[in-house]
């Protein structure tokens, strides 16, 4: 009895014995998970985000979503950001300058989308020159759609236009009830405005080709101190992007199902978006210079200062 009870404790040695010899080599080369609070603008500017989430994207790279922040709007991404509540996050390029403005530490490490707003107005108004002593909705001093509906007003010298200033998801129903007349709207907004009857009186590559969308930013003090989650952020933005291009029926259905609309209405929505993470920064000097003009920014800022290129070009 006691031999086997010598026994039965060797064995029980030998096995503790194998299995600290094997963790040893196991352990070190298991992914251990990275906590990360991220937020996100609720529409499909944010496409790469949501198809990233919905094909498990994050987990692959070992990355745990502890906090998901969905904003309706970038300016109050923004506000969330000025106020130390996000580390990662995906937002229109104006909202993301301003912060930075104020003094928020952040960088943008890779790009989203190209173009993805539009001026829509109510049916008897055919053309942009009959927005002239109209009201037109748009959301505050720094948003995208501020910007190009700026730049409309000066391409087509309109001198009485009343901006009202309200945010996207208030817009159509406001359309509707002849509140306003027109509204300066971000997709996928945009779009169910156009399918509701409204004409779309200009996009944004309609004065603007190359004009920046959303972008993914970073806090400074998370690429500092973890700059492989960063590249990690950047590669998964990538291969969503890469995947949206090459599977875009599956990736709007994906869209549909996060934002809540048909597949018809992401699919037509994301049609009017160049999905791209590539990053220039003239254009980004452009979107600077803009904003100081048409009064959203108070002073000049260097694109090399805001934007860090290494880990789009080191993927």
């Amino acid at each position: 009895m006691r031999r086997r009870r010598l026994l039965w404790i060797s064995a029980v040695i030998m096995l503790l014995t194998v299995f600290s010899i094997l963790t040893s080599y196991w352990l070190p080369g298991m992914k251990a998970e990275e906590n990360v609070v991220m937020a996100v603008e609720f529409n499909d500017h944010s496409a790469a985000f949501w198809v990233a989430l919905d094909k498990g994207f994050f987990k692959q790279e070992g990355i745990n979503i502890t906090f998901l922040k969905v904003f309706k709007t970038g300016l109050e991404l923004a506000a969330a950001l000025t106020r130390g509540d996000v580390q990662v996050g995906w937002a229109c390029l104006g909202p993301t300058i301003m912060a930075y403005s104020r003094g928020v530490p952040i960088k943008i490490v890779a790009e989203t989308h190209l173009h993805g707003y539009a001026i829509l107005s109510r049916p008897e108004i055919r053309r942009v020159s009959q927005l002239n002593g109209k009201v037109v909705g748009c959301p505050g001093k720094g948003s995208p759609c501020y910007l190009l509906l700026k730049m409309v007003i000066e391409k087509y010298n309109l001198s009485d236009v009343q901006v009202k200033k309200m945010p996207p998801y208030m817009m159509l129903n406001a359309l509707l009830a002849g509140q306003i007349d027109a509204a300066a709207m971000p997709e996928h907004y945009a779009t169910l405005a156009e399918l509701k009857g409204f004409n779309v009186l200009v996009r944004s590559q309609d004065v603007w080709p190359s004009m920046p969308g959303s972008i993914l930013f970073i806090r400074e003090d998370l690429l500092e101190k973890n700059p492989e989650l960063v590249l990690k952020l950047v590669k998964i933005t990538k291969r969503a992007t890469e995947y949206i291009n090459s599977h875009f029926n599956e990736s709007a259905e994906i869209v549909s199902r996060h934002l809540g609309i048909t597949f018809d209405q992401a699919y037509r929505s994301m049609r009017n978006l160049d999905y791209s993470t590539q990053i220039d920064l003239d254009q980004i000097q452009r979107y600077v210079d803009l904003m100081i003009r048409y009064g959203a920014l108070q002073k000049r800022i260097d694109p090399r200062d805001l934007v860090d290129l290494r880990f789009l070009e080191g993927d």
